[in-house]
């Protein structure tokens, strides 16, 4: 008789040096894979559990020692505010069942992440045969006797555990299929800023507006384009408005976010500073001096130029998107552009947001496009299939009508 090949042996007691050996260089593998390399929260989490295992310390895999050791929580985490662990101990069981259904880990080891808790289990595969050398039965001599009839209950065996094989391949399909299911694109979208032990920072920029003295505006009104206006009879303000566009985000992404039962802070641009951004998830509309700063690295730019503004494609010259100085009371229609940039891999630590535009009115065309699952899918359908794990940034086209926002196209797109 031979032993079974490919024979699954799981161990829970200690690992030779060799075994160690080839457990960590699978885990590289795995890391190394489209299913881990895109996500570092991914692969902090894999090579924690898998190191921690190895150590003889798989009894101390708990979800509060994850949260501090992995994504830097505190010591008083509760769990019951915050999924961060829950959510990623899922991604993670979900990427090595498609790392594997995909023909990843034909060698001998194999490591897999049981539901129900964090403490990997590794299998190694024996590909070695056993044989021995056949015995000759003696030979019989005699009369042979009729089979003896199996007992009715042996009758039903068999169709009963092929009853049961099938069952049990249907839950079975039910399940991957769950698993391998995708949510939609706008769930990915918004589940990097979903922490729940933090807010989000929502962030409305405020432009400088100047404003005649209300005391004499009836002095220059209606304006004369043949007279000057003097810098006396006229006020500074700042931080007194926000355009439509952004009270329209505002609105809409607070009810995004309120949704998923995510908490976040409103405040206006000059309120916040870099430090802010670091310490939390962040959401910053419309253009200002810090959006500025933050995307100067990204591939499309918003940029003033002697005949208007454009979008400019850094990385391939001569591309742009312009739009000249717009003169509203002549065009019931016009077309517009705005950037958004999402960042979840940066050098600050936490997801952002931000979204640029020509005006409020296609930063609104921006919102909406966020927001609203059939739009975002003009992007979600042609991006990489891992785009919700990496950097975008995205040009949309807006066709205007007088005030509102029209179609929306997206012209161009880099993921990385």
């Amino acid at each position: 008789m031979s032993s079974a090949v490919n024979e699954t042996l799981q161990r829970e007691c200690s690992y030779s040096e060799a075994e160690q050996q080839k457990i960590r260089a699978h885990l590289e593998e795995l890391l190394a894979s489209e299913h881990f390399v895109g996500s570092r929260r991914r692969q902090a989490f894999l090579r924690y559990v898998v190191e921690e295992s190895l150590a003889g310390r798989g009894g101390n895999i708990k979800e509060t020692n994850i949260a501090v050791d992995v994504f830097g929580r505190s010591r008083d985490f509760d769990s019951q505010d915050s999924s961060i662990v829950r959510v990623t101990g899922a991604d993670v069981r979900k990427r090595l069942a498609q790392a594997y259904a995909n023909g990843l880990g034909q060698q001998d080891v194999r490591i897999e992440l049981t539901p129900g808790g964090y403490q990997p289990s590794f299998y190694f595969i024996n590909h070695t045969l056993e044989t021995r050398e056949p015995v000759a039965a003696p030979p019989t001599i005699g009369i042979a006797e009729p089979a003896p009839r199996s007992p009715a209950w042996k009758r039903w065996t068999i169709p009963v555990a092929i009853a049961a094989g099938c069952l049990l391949v249907v839950g079975t399909a039910i399940q991957v299929r769950g698993m391998f299911q995708r949510p939609a694109a706008l769930e990915r979208m918004w589940q990097p800023f979903l922490e729940k032990d933090r807010s989000v920072l929502v962030s409305i920029a405020t432009p400088v507006l100047l404003r005649i003295n209300p005391l004499t505006q009836d002095k220059w009104l209606p304006l004369d384009p043949a007279k000057s206006i003097p810098a006396s009879e006229l006020a500074v303000l700042r931080d007194s408005y926000v355009g439509t566009g952004g009270a329209m985000g505002a609105a809409l992404f607070a009810e995004q976010l309120t949704r998923r039962r995510q908490k976040f802070d409103l405040k206006f641009g000059s309120d916040i500073n870099f430090g802010e951004i670091k310490n939390s998830p962040s959401i910053l509309l419309g253009v200002s001096g810090l959006t500025q700063r933050l995307s100067m690295k990204t591939r499309f730019q918003l940029e003033l130029t002697q005949e208007g503004i454009r979008v400019r494609d850094t990385k391939q010259n001569g591309r742009s998107w312009e739009r000249p100085r717009p003169t509203y009371s002549s065009l019931p229609r016009a077309d517009g552009y705005s950037i958004i940039t999402r960042l979840v891999h940066s050098d600050w630590g936490h997801p952002l947001l931000m979204i640029g535009s020509m005006d409020s009115r296609n930063t609104q065309a921006a919102v909406e496009f966020l927001t609203t699952e059939d739009s975002f899918r003009k992007f979600a359908d042609q991006a990489p299939a891992d785009w919700a794990d990496r950097n975008f940034q995205i040009v949309l086209h807006n066709a205007i009508y007088g005030n509102a926002p029209g179609s929306l196209t997206v012209v161009a797109f880099e993921v990385w």
